[in-house]
């Protein structure tokens, strides 16, 4: 069954992640740096991305229909696997040729060894991540509709996870081209933000729920990429444009939201960008949101126009999109520029 792959549906049911865009202007928040001729990142910096937020053991699991109340179902498919928004849009990069490193505490479980294990085989570097001691690690029970690929994730995070901003390395998080990190621990993320900014690195924040600490973490960002009705929720304005744009004077160069079947709208200071979504047959669209992110921050590396970025990371969280788990189904570069170009 074809489906748009994202994380909403429409009025009429069907699915999508992606963006077309509309005039090709130079992305707002883009660094100076870019690749060489034969491909590699230019020197200057330890890393290309570093990523700050909370990592989790994802309990994938696939039913036949949402499962109702006070009923008994036999899953179809069960998979665990490492999880987290920014960890997994790290090993996507990393994967596509960047240099990543992660901060955040692993628990001291055997899904702290499973995080730890998988992101460290991935390349992505952990040496600044804090172990807890007697801590288990953040789960999610995420409930995947076989028949449309649509998604519910409970979510549970043991509370001595929480990064204190005394715990933080300054000097690693101020070691990239760009800081991407989630809100989860907002006092912190302030912190890092902060560093980031005084050190001249570009701040991508990805967040989810809106937070009194969210207006000065919007000044000290460059791009901010939402979900659903986000917009709408933190600023008040009932219509999505102004209330992307209310976002916009807040601080950052771009804001952006994604709109599952409606595609994905972005707001600059030169104009707004809209990309339509890409139609795919949609299994799981667990990590379709970490792939947009991750798609951004490449397209950020690269210096590409809005609209390019746009596209890229629309296909990238489309294809991701195509194949059960998160990590697993992460599409090669040359996919994504096959779909998206």
């Amino acid at each position: 069954m074809k489906h748009r792959a994202g994380r909403a549906k429409t009025g009429d049911g069907r699915r999508a992640t992606g963006t077309r865009s509309g005039a090709d202007t130079r992305h707002p928040a883009h660094g100076t740096h870019h690749k060489t001729g034969d491909g590699r990142w230019e020197a200057g910096v330890a890393f290309d991305v570093v990523g700050f937020g909370v990592n989790t053991i994802d309990h994938v699991c696939v039913l036949r229909r949402p499962a109702g109340v006070d009923v008994k179902e036999r899953m179809r498919t069960y998979i665990q696997q490492p999880g987290g928004q920014v960890p997994t849009a790290l090993v996507a990069l990393q994967r596509w040729g960047v240099r990543t490193a992660y901060v955040g505490p692993f628990g001291d479980d055997s899904g702290g060894a499973l995080q730890r294990a998988s992101l460290e085989s991935e390349g992505v570097n952990i040496e600044s991540c804090p172990q807890r001691t007697a801590v288990g690690s953040q789960v999610s029970i995420i409930l995947v509709d076989e028949v449309t690929g649509e998604r519910t994730v409970l979510w549970q995070r043991p509370a001595g996870l929480t990064l204190r901003p005394g715990e933080l390395d300054r000097e690693r998080l101020t070691s990239g081209r760009i800081l991407l990190m989630d809100a989860a621990d907002a006092e912190t993320a302030l912190c890092a933000a902060t560093w980031a900014k005084a050190s001249g690195v570009t701040v991508v924040l990805d967040v989810d729920e809106p937070s009194p600490q969210l207006r000065e973490l919007f000044a000290l960002s460059d791009a901010v990429v939402v979900s659903g009705d986000f917009p709408q929720r933190l600023t008040g304005v009932t219509a999505l444009r102004p209330a992307l744009r209310r976002m916009l004077e807040m601080g950052p160069a771009l804001v952006a939201a994604t709109l599952g079947a409606g595609g994905a709208l972005a707001c600059t200071q030169g104009g707004d960008h809209y990309q339509a979504a890409f139609p795919v047959a949609v299994i799981d669209s667990t990590s379709a949101g970490d792939l947009f992110h991750a798609g951004c921050v490449y397209g950020l590396l690269q210096a590409w126009p809005v609209a390019r970025t746009l596209r890229f990371a629309g296909a990238a969280a489309a294809l991701e999109c195509t194949a059960l788990g998160g990590r697993a189904a992460i599409p090669s570069l040359d996919h994504i520029r096959t779909l998206a170009f």
